[in-house]
């Protein structure tokens, strides 16, 4: 990923979720344990801890004293991944596993119609509010309908706005949507729930700076500075005696400073594009100080990185010659020099990531992308297709395979891979530029949401099919060219797609999400609205210095990166004290 902090945290981790609505890992019944799996308990833990927890997340000072779970690019809370600390969602989701079931949190059971378009909650009981008071369905019902009526203004990370919410019971809550969102139950229950006794005098969300927030989650604000937020466990915790971290502090870094403050040992648990982790951060102390994997990559993986195709400019616009820049790409070239060895090539043309993905991973997709690429394939593709080579160059009615590959400067990783591709290319017959745009991200992004590119490198939204398939292939999320599209920013129109992607939406069994991926593999294999190329690192690097019981390749119960808010959750109700 580019290691630009601010971009790569804020838009990869947290924006590109909140322009699509992602996906859920499987539907039907949810009954996973809790976290730790802990009977709740009036008294906190006979085993807490006596040190804070520092944790880093993403590059932003000064802070701005702001919790709003409804505001998210408002939000110190959202922006530095403490919101599920503090406002618990209805369902934990292990993003490692995506058909593991969802861990229930503030909901024990989620059933959806036959449909896809309502689903019927079970809310916990015994469940209190910071304040103390109590928690029930209806706070439920009132957080969707709060964002119903504030669908234009409220920012929810991509949570379908439903017909109706109501509570039915004091533990039972129906959902309504409009379309089928079986398939979208990562949006639905990673949705944080707020307080109706609080939050029904506040008006519109977006407004509300929530600087004292009242939540359900394991830990409330006990101290702000612009400098340094500090969280305190909540005695009024659910299941108090699963916490064993007393403390929880998010410091604010300046761009650039945070490498050296997690290098040092100031930090216990890090988000960061580290170069040379190994001898810069895990040799300094080598029995407390972690990354995923030991050789590389090192890091886990959590998206697929794609040459994402403008599909509406020619020679683009034609399917064989998207497969064949695909099949002449050198990933292994991109991996080992432009990514310095922490993104693993991408080994199927199905846009998968794996091996998360692997149980849906049709058996004709694996391994068929080869690591080196494959210029004879290519050269076939492009021969059958009408191509013929003219002064070193592929020809076709006059013009040659042209077109010019962006992404910015300052993205130091994606400018390398894009000069790599380009030399690739072009000594195989194509004509390819790669230039680095300026200005940073900004800039780029509009130019890609605006369709004003040919081809760029780009993130995937996150590890679950759905959500990438989404992005990559949903029509109705695109725009004429010149006006910013929420994604698909390729223009890739196919009704069959539509259909594999409603389907997927609608699934509420594993054989029709089955059939739906299926289907979706093959359009991204033969038609290659994006070329996946890399499986995009999740940066994390943590301590057992004080705390032990981290994610592990052995124990991959969840992210170890603190760059996502469930995460931070999931991981720090799995910790206990290493002494």
């Amino acid at each position: 990923m580019q290691p630009t902090k601010i971009p790569r945290k804020a838009v990869c981790a947290f924006g590109a979720l909140a322009v699509l609505a992602v996906a859920a890992c499987s539907s039907g019944s949810s009954t996973a344990s809790s976290p730790a799996s802990s009977t709740s308990s009036a008294a906190a833990s006979s085993k807490m801890g006596t040190q804070p927890l520092v944790v880093e997340t993403a590059e932003l000072s000064p802070l701005t004293k702001n919790f709003n779970p409804l505001s998210a690019t408002a939000s110190t809370g959202w922006n530095l991944h403490a919101t599920d600390l503090i406002y618990e969602p209805l369902f934990l989701f292990n993003l490692m596993q995506p058909t593991q079931a969802p861990v229930p949190m503030l909901a024990t059971n989620a059933s959806w119609s036959a449909d896809g378009k309502t689903l019927t909650l079970t809310t916990r009981s015994g469940v209190k509010w910071s304040d103390g008071q109590a928690f029930s369905a209806a706070d439920v019902a009132f957080t969707f309908n709060l964002i119903k009526k504030y669908a234009a203004t409220a920012d929810v990370n991509g949570t379908p706005v439903p017909t109706s919410a109501t509570a039915t019971g004091p533990n039972t809550v129906v959902l309504t949507f409009p379309s089928p969102e079986a398939g979208n139950m990562f949006a639905v229950g990673s949705q944080q729930i707020v307080a109706q006794h609080v939050w029904q005098s506040v008006g519109d969300p977006s407004k509300y700076a929530d600087a004292n927030p009242v939540g359900t989650g394991p830990y409330t604000v006990s101290d702000f500075t612009p400098q340094k937020v500090t969280l305190k466990y909540n005695p009024h915790y659910w299941n108090v005696s699963s916490i064993h971290v007393p403390e929880v502090i998010f410091p604010g870094f300046a761009t650039g400073t945070s490498p050296a403050a997690v290098e040092s040992g100031e930090v216990d648990w890090a988000s960061n594009d580290i170069p040379n982790v190994q001898n810069v951060f895990v040799a300094k102390n080598p029995s407390t100080n972690h990354v995923w994997e030991s050789a590389a990559p090192y890091m886990a993986a959590n998206n697929v990185v794609t040459m994402l195709f403008n599909t509406t400019k020619a020679p683009l616009d034609d399917p064989k010659v998207r497969q064949a820049i695909s099949y002449a790409i050198n990933r292994q070239q991109l991996a080992t020099q432009g990514e310095s060895g922490y993104e693993a090539p991408a080994t199927s043309s199905s846009g998968l990531l794996l091996p998360a993905g692997q149980s849906l991973l049709s058996s004709q997709y694996t391994n068929d992308l080869p690591a080196a690429g494959d210029a004879a394939k290519a050269a076939s593709i492009l021969t059958s297709d009408g191509w013929t080579k003219s002064g070193g160059k592929w020809t076709k009615n006059g013009n040659t395979l042209k077109f010019t590959l962006i992404d910015p400067s300052n993205f130091a990783d994606y400018y390398s891979d894009i000069q790599l591709i380009a030399t690739q290319l072009n000594a195989q017959g194509f004509d390819v530029t790669a230039q680095g745009t300026a200005g940073g991200y900004a800039p780029w992004n509009t130019q890609v949401e605006n369709g004003d590119f040919d081809a760029t490198l780009h993130w995937a939204a996150g590890p679950l099919p759905y959500t990438a398939f989404q992005q990559w292939m949903d029509s109705t999320a695109t725009a004429p060219l010149g006006t910013a599209a929420s994604g698909n920013w390729g223009r890739f129109k196919d009704s069959a797609a539509q259909t594999a992607l409603g389907q997927l939406a609608a699934a509420t069994s594993a054989t029709a999400e089955q059939t739906a991926v299926g289907s979706l593999e093959q359009i991204m294999s033969t038609q290659v609205p994006e070329a996946p190329l890399l499986y995009g690192a999740l940066w994390a690097e943590w301590s057992t210095k004080n705390y032990t019981g981290w994610p592990s390749p052995s124990n991959p119960y969840d992210d170890p990166g603190p760059s996502n808010n469930q995460d931070v959750e999931a991981v720090i109700l799995h910790l206990t004290p290493a002494s």
